[in-house]
């Protein structure tokens, strides 16, 4: 998979660039923009990964693409971090 196949898998499964790096445990979104403005291939594992959102989603994806409201968000913040 290609960066720009990346973006597509992205968006076609309702993920930021921001909720895909927490979904992957990256430490920052740069990475996330790294891969999609590169032509190489990104690593295998990461497309282990990406199978793994998109067909299980509800054992592995931390956030759906749902946007909170600022007052919903830190009840979800906490949600998350009793999931982990």
């Amino acid at each position: 998979m290609t960066g720009s196949e990346l973006r597509e898998w992205r968006k076609r499964n309702r993920f930021t660039q921001d909720m895909l790096r927490e979904n992957l445990n990256l430490g920052s979104r740069q990475t996330i923009i790294t891969w999609e403005k590169s032509e190489a291939p990104i690593p295998r594992t990461v497309e282990l990964a990406l199978l793994a959102l998109e067909y299980l989603p509800e054992k592995c994806r931390k956030m759906d693409g749902h946007r909170f409201t600022a007052a919903e968000l830190p009840a979800v913040r906490e949600n998350v971090r009793m999931r982990t």
